[in-house]
């Protein structure tokens, strides 16, 4: 396994990718975690029986199941399998979704700063990346999350904020309405940030965690590396969306990268 050699830029998905989701045992999936606490009070607020009740399993696969890779697909398909919703197709402003995303994001900051913390080794990673290939200014992140908790993550990590700068943030605020991952509009924007010739996107590498985030990445013409962080390299999904290469963790990379 070997990085290409011509690589000019990379780009980073964060939840999973940078941000270890899973980062405490008793919470479980950090968004997870938010995101339940907020059904449940906006259930318990509106008595809804059938919210009540659910469980972290069928949370965690409602996010797995969503058509979009975001919170508001998340919440949405939970609407949709419990049967307060009777479509999939998500709509933005349905009153009880904005409730519990707005619920969700202010819960979040929280379970954020107590909880978070990088994925193993990927500082290391990142430094190593940048270093090998000269790319230190030419680096971005193209991620699902609200530009608050990635701003919140990267200000508790000095070394990555050096590379991940506002400007090469793109982040759900930045994105149209229903053009998040899989559509490649998050990394076409990430792309633009960098300031390179359409050219070289096939020499820019995008490191994603999910299948919906390697099918974005590789509509928006980039090389891709899936990480095994939330899918098996054997994951039938993850193989589905064809990523250039997989690592099953941030120190295999690196050790490529002394080759």
């Amino acid at each position: 396994m070997r990085f290409p050699e011509n690589i000019h830029a990379a780009i980073f998905d964060v939840d999973d990718t940078l941000l270890d989701n899973k980062a405490h045992p008793k919470v479980g999936s950090l968004h997870e975690h938010s995101r339940l606490r907020a059904i449940r009070h906006i259930a318990e607020k509106y008595s809804l029986e059938v919210l009540q009740g659910l469980t972290e399993q069928e949370n965690y696969e409602a996010f797995a199941k969503a058509k979009y890779h975001s919170i508001d697909g998340a919440v949405w398909q939970v609407l949709f399998e419990k049967g307060i919703v009777t479509t999939e197709e998500v709509d933005p402003t349905h009153v009880l979704l904005k409730e519990i995303i707005l619920l969700k994001d202010e819960l979040h900051a929280s379970t954020l700063r107590q909880y978070g913390r990088t994925v193993l080794h990927a500082i290391e990673f990142v430094t190593a990346l940048a270093g090998s290939y000269d790319i230190a200014d030419k680096m971005a992140i193209a991620s699902s999350a609200v530009r608050r908790d990635i701003n919140i993550f990267l200000d508790e990590l000095t070394v990555l904020r050096t590379y991940f700068p506002d400007e090469r943030v793109v982040s759900y605020e930045d994105i149209p309405y229903g053009l998040g991952k899989p559509h490649p509009e998050p990394f076409d924007r990430a792309f633009a940030t960098l300031q390179l010739p359409d050219t070289k996107r096939s020499n820019v590498i995008a490191f994603e965690d999910d299948p919906r985030g390697v099918i974005s990445a590789r509509k928006a013409g980039l090389y891709t590396c899936a990480i095994t962080t939330r899918y098996r390299a054997d994951d039938p999904a993850l193989l589905a969306a064809e990523p250039h290469m997989i690592i099953d963790r941030y120190m295999d990379g690196i050790e490529v990268l002394k080759k």
